[in-house]
């Protein structure tokens, strides 16, 4: 998974250096607020690629004493800060732009050349994109190739690590601000009306904050250890109730600890006429079984109780 997302990132760095040089050039030249817009959306792209990047490299780290389950956390850490970029680099001086040439229009110039950095610029994203659903697909475990990756990409996005799910994102929230870009330029010179330009580089501000919060709140929530999907924690329980020694399922907690790795808290319950060293053998098998059944399950920590003679897993994902 993190060879797939650094390959993502990586031809996304290299897409968007291009295209912000490009969309840098054509603003100034032209005057056009739009694409003073995208060049700052490009910034901030570029720039998060780099956070990730960090992210993802910091969190193979080794276990040692200080963090004893891991830096999984820490690509996490890093995505939020690409989230705030999004937000602030991206989208709030993106709309503060748009409002700037509303309010002081200045006719644009060289529009065939803006729109053949809009058609190249078009192109880099599409190749970033490219990188990105192919990682997804790798992350999912999908076997969708060519053009049927576009399709089946949203259905298994929620599967992608962070740092693929943001470039994604970032390359989709691009491809519509170029077209956005694109249309206002070519709206403004058929209407004579330069208040397209302005409108084009809010709503990609706008755009760019609404992503920007998003992957931000999910960011923030596994930060939090948010707990694994009600789906995994019903299979997990339902194969823990099929083993040997195991009476019945009390209650399961998890906790997020790094992308698509969780910490899970079983506690079981067994015959209560069996001895200590039973437990103990139970306990470690069903341990050792969980993480080979589960990739999710990084760490499972089983506690075992006497039988109470009632029926307590019932498919919950979590019990008190």
């Amino acid at each position: 998974m993190a060879h797939s997302s650094e390959s993502a990132i990586k031809a996304a760095l290299l897409a968007n250096g291009v295209i912000m040089l490009m969309k840098l050039g054509g603003a100034i030249l032209s005057g056009s607020a739009s694409m003073m817009a995208e060049f700052k959306h490009s910034v901030g792209d570029w720039a998060n690629g780099f956070f990730l990047l960090i992210g993802i490299r910091q969190s193979q780290r080794p276990v040692d004493d200080r963090y004893q389950f891991g830096h999984g956390k820490r690509v996490f850490f890093w995505s939020f800060i690409a989230s705030l970029g999004m937000l602030f680099i991206g989208g709030a001086l993106s709309i503060y732009g748009g409002i700037e040439k509303i309010i002081h229009p200045e006719h644009l110039k060289y529009i065939g050349l803006n729109l053949g950095i809009v058609g190249i610029s078009i192109l880099f994203e599409c190749y970033s994109m490219y990188m990105a659903v192919k990682a997804i697909m790798q992350e999912s475990g999908e076997s969708a190739r060519g053009i049927s990756m576009f399709w089946r990409v949203f259905s298994v996005l929620a599967k992608a690590t962070p740092a693929t799910h943001f470039i994604f994102l970032e390359d989709t929230a691009a491809l519509m601000g170029l077209i956005l870009a694109g249309s206002a330029i070519i709206l403004s010179v058929l209407t004579g009306n330069i208040l397209f330009d302005g409108l084009a580089s809010i709503l990609i501000g706008m755009m760019l904050l609404l992503i920007g919060l998003a992957t931000a709140r999910e960011n923030v929530a596994a930060i939090l250890g948010e707990a694994a999907d009600p789906a995994l924690i019903r299979q997990v329980g339902d194969y823990v109730l099929a083993l040997e020694g195991v009476k019945d399922v009390h209650s399961i907690r998890s906790m997020c600890i790094g992308p698509k790795k969780y910490l899970v808290e079983l506690i079981i319950e067994a015959n209560e006429r069996l001895c200590l060293t039973e437990c103990d053998r139970i306990n470690q098998r069903v341990s050792r079984l969980l993480k080979e059944q589960f990739e999710e399950v990084a760490h499972a920590l089983v506690s075992i109780i006497s039988d109470n003679h009632m029926k307590d897993w019932a498919g919950n994902p979590v019990l008190p």
